[in-house]
């Protein structure tokens, strides 16, 4: 097991959260997923080839109880929602297709001048933040061009 897939199991055991063969089984799907933002749907899909057993009410619930703790973020783009671990490893902003949903991480934390900004000439704190930009990848530009 990886190191951050223990720190995730210890937060859980740490917040009293038993480490069902589900709750596994989603939290390494997007530990190894390529795609960093992946729908309740393909997360069901990725868990059910590894257990039959398990049905999609489960894997939303789930999603929904790690949301609610921090474990997982939530985030909703043109009726779509999609989940991301939140706060493990490095810290990521994306652009997303919305055409294909393909999504790309930022190499750079875009929120430094604004934070700033925020910080220094307005009575709001920031505690947290997430950029995600809205547009499209090269595949689906160069489909509508054509």
């Amino acid at each position: 097991m990886n190191d951050q897939l223990k720190q995730i199991y210890q937060t859980m055991k740490e917040k009293g959260f038993k480490l069902t063969p589900a709750r596994k089984s989603m939290l390494k799907i997007f530990l190894e997923s390529e795609q960093k933002l992946l729908n309740a749907k393909q997360i069901f899909n990725l868990v059910k080839k590894k257990s039959k057993k398990t049905n999609f009410s489960t894997v939303y619930r789930n999603l929904e109880v790690l949301t609610e703790n921090g474990i997982v973020e939530k985030i909703s783009y043109n009726k779509e929602t999609k989940y991301k671990l939140r706060g493990q490893g490095s810290h990521h902003h994306f652009m997303v297709c919305t055409l294909c949903y393909k999504t790309i991480p930022l190499p750079f934390c875009p929120f430094g001048e604004l934070e700033t900004y925020i910080k220094s000439d307005t009575d709001f704190l920031p505690i947290n933040h997430h950029v995600e930009i809205y547009g499209y990848c090269n595949n689906c530009r160069q489909k509508l061009e054509n």
